[in-house]
Formats: structure tokens, sequence, C-alpha cells
């Protein structure tokens, strides 16, 4: 399931910054609103944010994954098709070069499972999103937090790029101007 990681250098300071918390357990450092930090936020700012970070980044995950998943799938309908077949009569060169892609994409599909990593996506997604609706109409913050913790341990790995985005547009929807980006 690590299709999605980047090349991020290991020593990049902010690669694990949603991993970081504060004795309460929330983000340190994570937002910033206005010039404050995380620290200064209040804790259900804190939540919100890392709710909705969380559900923007598995929708963009879901996304760019279904793309790949429907694009692999195509590409081996189209090269498996009768008319590549026929032509690869003629000219014997493209069909065993159509047979080989094939073969190729089709590993490459099953190998690294783009179509269920887009389905984990779309339920984590879900799942954070039920969470934040769940807090806005004023669950128990304690609770949030730990179903929080429990859909973390469904994570998959995370692309550093994808998530820096998620952020960026979390802060920009719940602060506008004020947010800092990442």
């Amino acid at each position: 399931m690590g299709q999605e990681a980047d090349e991020t250098d290991e020593t990049d300071p902010d690669r694990h910054a949603t991993a970081k918390a504060d004795a309460t357990g929330t983000p340190a450092g994570s937002i910033s609103a206005g010039g404050e930090t995380a620290e200064k936020a209040t804790e259900i700012e804190l939540v919100r944010f890392d709710l909705l970070r969380c559900a923007l980044y598995h929708d963009i995950s879901q996304h760019w994954l279904g793309r790949i998943h429907r694009g692999l799938t195509f590409l081996m309908i189209v090269l498996g098709s009768g008319a590549i077949a026929g032509f690869g009569a003629s000219y014997p060169i493209v069909g065993q070069a159509a047979g080989a892609l094939i073969a190729v994409i089709g590993a490459a599909s099953l190998v690294w499972g783009f179509g269920e990593s887009a389905v984990l996506h779309a339920d984590l997604r879900r799942r954070y999103y039920g969470l934040l609706a769940e807090l806005e109409r004023g669950a128990d913050m304690a609770d949030v937090k730990a179903r929080m913790t429990t859909i973390y341990s469904d994570e998959p790995p995370v692309s550093n790029r994808i998530n820096k985005r998620a952020h960026n547009q979390a802060g920009q929807s719940l602060f506008g101007d004020d947010f800092n980006r990442a």
C-alpha cells in the first residue's frame, strides 16, 4: 500500500509533524492561525483541523488512485481488444508488444492494488467526515479523539506531498487568509 508514498528525505523535520503531540494528544505545531501556534489554538479547533485535514488527504488520495486504476484498466481493455489482435496479425511485433504491455499493466495493477487503495481512502474519508459531523453536533471530545486514534490505525503510509496539500486546504477552509501555509 506504499504506492502513494513519495520520496521524502528521511531527515525532513516536518515529515512526522502530525505524529508529534503535546500532553493532551493534540498535534503540536500543526496549525497556525493569525500567528498563533497549535499550542495556543483551542482544543476543538485542533481536532476540527486534524479531522478536516485527514478527510481532505483521503479525498485527494482516493481520486488520484482511482484515476490511475481507471487508466490502467482502460489500457488493458484497449490493448486486449480484437482490433489490436487483428492489427497484430498483420504486424506481429504490435501483437507481441500489446500482449507484453497487458501483462505488465495487469501485474502492476494487481501488485500495487490501485483500485483497492482508492476504496480504502474513500472509506477513511467517510469515517473522518463522520467524526467531524459528530464533533460539530457537540460530541464528547474524548470520544472523538479516541475514535480518531482508532481510525489512525487503519491509515496506509502517508505521502508528504499530499499531506501538505491537505494541510493547506484545511487551514484555508477553516482560517481563511489568516492561515500560514505548511
